[in-house]
């Protein structure tokens, strides 16, 4: 009975009793130091051989060179306009609360206006400082559409008196509130 010496690994068996019957071969012979240099290339050979390997050294193209330059060109422009952005961003933040504050002011402004020229107001210092007098009710005709939509009409006759002295007494009551003061 054979021994069965085979080993097997994956999918590759090995039968070791057949290694042990193949022949033996002979280590090859030590060359002789005259040998050595025959074998060994010549300048020639030496120079061409360095010039492949730098010739098969890996480089970079002029055209990735380019394109590497434009996509960090491009890269620069998205954060430069992305600061831009931010900063408009502020500047209209800083203008909105601008314009709210404005108008604010600008509803206080037209209250304190209303308050200080209002009808009653105006009336008051028609009465008061310019000395006019309200008109009669047959003097007034009223229009109005409706409640807000009103409109007055005042009829006065008019009344013609000619000559130099009462024309003079006229330009003299218009203008004697300028020269008072």
């Amino acid at each position: 009975m054979a021994r069965n010496h085979a080993a097997t690994m994956g999918t590759s068996a090995y039968d070791l009793d057949r290694l042990g019957v193949l022949p033996e071969i002979a280590e090859a012979p030590r060359r002789s130091a005259r040998e050595e240099e025959a074998l060994r290339p010549r300048e020639s050979t030496r120079v061409r051989t360095r010039t492949r390997q730098r010739a098969a050294r890996q480089s970079v193209s002029g055209f990735a060179i380019l394109g590497g330059a434009a996509v960090c060109i491009m890269l620069l422009l998205v954060v430069l306009s992305h600061m831009q952005l931010a900063m408009v961003s502020q500047e209209i933040g800083r203008l909105d609360r601008q314009a709210t504050n404005l108008r604010a002011e600008a509803t206080e402004l037209r209250i304190s206006h209303e308050i200080a020229f209002g009808q009653e107001a105006v009336e008051a210092f028609a009465r008061e400082e310019l000395g006019m007098v309200d008109a009669t009710w047959g003097q007034l005709v009223i229009v109005g559409s409706s409640s807000q939509d009103v409109a007055a009409v005042v009829h006065a006759p008019e009344t013609r008196e000619t000559g130099i002295f009462t024309h003079l007494m006229g330009l003299l009551r218009e203008y004697l509130p300028f020269l008072s003061s």
